[in-house]
């Protein structure tokens, strides 16, 4: 078969009955992440969505288990999964973030003993540019010149932001210890 041609055992499946079958599965599909991320209910919504798109892409390419509950439960079941991997594994980087902070700014060597989870928790507080600078610099250990050309700065704008992130991070660490 070339690659392209139509599948000849690819069964077709109308957008009623992927509609009956979303309208049917969903809210088993949504209490089993809802419960599964301890009641939160906007990363339940998330997950949810991101397994119906995930069916919809697996039925539009042939795969008709369209009917069944164990399938659906166990896709919904992998992207919950996959959400905590992609959650360790942002908890990690972020953690060499926070290492990074430790050893290259005098001000920040106070912050070597925290936890992964609550630097992870500390970064988020930053504003989005903040943020992005700080990983730029630090996890992706890109020169400041590089990181002001990703941003589309001057190196001296670039540093200027550097030191006002590096700034609002112990402010927050600051406030969240006392």
């Amino acid at each position: 078969m070339e690659a392209g041609a139509p599948r000849e055992d690819r069964q077709e499946v109308s957008s009623d009955a992927l509609a009956a079958f979303y309208n049917r599965s969903f809210g088993e599909v949504y209490r089993y992440l809802f419960r599964a991320v301890l009641g939160n209910k906007a990363l339940a919504e998330d997950l949810t969505q991101e397994t119906f798109a995930s069916i919809v892409i697996a039925i539009t390419a042939g795969r008709a288990e369209l009917q069944s509950m164990p399938w659906v439960i166990g896709v919904a079941r992998h992207k919950l999964i996959d959400h905590y991997r992609r959650s360790a594994g942002e908890q990690r980087r972020m953690a060499l973030v926070w290492t990074g902070l430790g050893t290259a700014d005098v001000e920040c060597t106070d912050l070597d003993d925290e936890d992964p989870a609550r630097v992870v928790e500390l970064l988020r507080e930053l504003s989005p540019i903040h943020r992005l600078v700080l990983v730029l610099r630090y996890l992706d250990e890109l020169t400041v010149e590089e990181v002001a050309a990703s941003i589309d700065r001057s190196v001296h704008a670039t540093e200027s932001l550097l030191v006002r992130a590096r700034r609002s991070l112990m402010r927050s660490h600051k406030e969240m210890a006392s």
